[in-house]
């Protein structure tokens, strides 16, 4: 279900989603071509990255650009999500946003992302098992004693990002996954996402 849709799938109906139920088949349709869709696009930035390093590795272009998003005009954050036990599980980056209220236009809210791992694991695609937290539904602050610092951001395939973070995330509220028959819930506490 499009967040455009208002809760409707395309052909008018409501789209109700009952834990433990099984789903439509237009709703299965619309996952299988966003799927394909993102791994095409997944497909088209992997070429592009593996010209960026034949280019690099043969003296073809300068090496710049590494650092030219990493400017305070461009908020970042580190999600630290924890194992059951407080050990690091992994990292993730996440944007913050200002956006425009859907319902007051002239309004604006601010809005990061987190990634939902039982989603990835079942096979969805990123943009799928993305999580949007907005102020305006959930009360969370961005702590700045941190900002500016620079986190070496390890993803699980080896590659290591510099990351300026714009400081650190405490929710007070617990944030849910809303995807199909997904139950993951967390509460983050200093950028810390620690499952409830």
């Amino acid at each position: 279900m499009s967040s455009d849709s208002g809760g409707k799938a395309a052909d008018g109906v409501p789209t109700i989603i009952v834990k433990g139920g099984t789903s439509r088949g237009s709703y299965d349709r619309e996952v299988q071509r966003r799927k394909a869709d993102a791994e095409h696009r997944r497909q088209k930035q992997d070429a592009m990255y593996r010209r960026r390093d034949h280019a690099r590795q043969h003296g073809d272009i300068a090496r710049i650009g590494e650092t030219s998003l990493l400017n305070q005009s461009s908020p970042r954050l580190v999600l630290n999500y924890l194992n059951a036990d407080g050990s690091l599980r992994q990292q993730c980056k996440s944007e913050i946003t200002v956006v425009p209220k859907k319902d007051r236009p002239n309004e604006w809210e601010t809005v990061f992302a987190l990634v939902c791992p039982r989603c990835l694991e079942r096979g969805l695609p990123a943009g799928e098992s993305q999580m949007l937290v907005r102020d305006s539904h959930r009360k969370f602050d961005i702590d700045e004693r941190k900002k500016g610092t620079v986190i070496m951001l390890d993803y699980a395939w080896g590659y290591r990002e510099p990351v300026v973070i714009a400081g650190t995330v405490t929710c007070h509220d617990v944030i849910r996954c809303s995807n199909y028959n997904c139950n993951y819930a967390v509460r983050i506490e200093d950028s810390k996402v620690i499952e409830v």
